[in-house]
């Protein structure tokens, strides 16, 4: 049934709210897939736990006392093999002593590469 306004047909509405169906399209179930696959990625990732990564096997290493004067540029430089880079023994030589800075103190002992 209809009513009738100023010549208008309007349909009535029941009391009840009609309710409508949205459609997904495609693209909509693809983005939705994609979002629930990283978020699952992203929380397997932090309840994970991370495994120590070691590059190296066991080193066999000496230790070198620090003299006053000595740093870490000019021992690394005593110590590298001739043509190789200094550079490559200071960072190794970071690495090995958890050191944050080059800055040695006198009687600081050094674990150094036995190579």
């Amino acid at each position: 049934m209809s009513i009738a306004i100023s010549g208008v047909r309007v349909p009535e509405q029941s009391h009840s709210a009609q309710r409508t169906h949205m459609r997904i399209t495609l693209r909509g179930k693809v983005t939705a897939a994609l979002l629930a696959l990283c978020m699952g990625v992203g929380i397997a990732a932090l309840v994970t736990p991370d495994n120590a990564d070691s590059a190296s096997g066991a080193v066999a290493v000496t230790s070198y006392t620090v003299r006053p004067g000595d740093n870490l540029w000019n021992y690394a430089s005593t110590i590298t093999p001739a043509g190789q880079d200094v550079s490559q023994t200071v960072n190794e030589l970071l690495d090995l002593n958890n050191l944050d800075s080059t800055v040695l103190v006198p009687g600081q002992r050094l674990l150094v590469p036995a190579e």
